[in-house]
């Protein structure tokens, strides 16, 4: 069982770091709003967008791992519903299918490969009245 835990602490604590550095690259795309250069909104925008997929990527693989990983050490006894853990696994499944990760994945690789900006639905800081 310790094994288990020290698994699962360590993959959520990889989806944190990632997160945390999507975070960081989201706060800097807002806070370039207010600068007058485009050129430097467009290219914090691009990274903000691209990092933010990355962490969707690594969490969409690494948070319904985590939650089997669960499963498997605990057995079938401990998924009964008074417990709800099967919430952590779904919660993951539809945060993962919300923004299909292949799509992020490619918008990703066409970013690294080719320069080509990840696919902006919105950008940040510059909502649309």
């Amino acid at each position: 069982m310790l094994q288990v835990i020290g698994e699962i602490t360590s993959l959520a604590f990889a989806v944190e770091a990632t997160v945390i550095r999507a975070a960081h690259s989201l706060q800097s795309a807002y806070e370039a709003h207010l600068s007058s250069d485009e050129a430097q909104l467009l290219a914090v925008n691009a990274l903000a967008e691209a990092e933010a997929g990355q962490a969707q990527v690594i969490a969409s693989e690494l948070v319904p791992r985590a939650a089997t990983e669960l499963f498997n050490a605990i057995g079938a006894s401990d998924t009964r519903i008074s417990k709800a853990l099967d919430r952590h696994w779904r919660n993951a499944r539809t945060v993962s299918s919300h923004n299909p990760v292949i799509y992020k994945a490619r918008d990703i690789g066409g970013w690294k490969v080719n320069g080509t900006p990840p696919t902006g639905i919105w950008q940040i800081g510059r909502g649309e009245g």
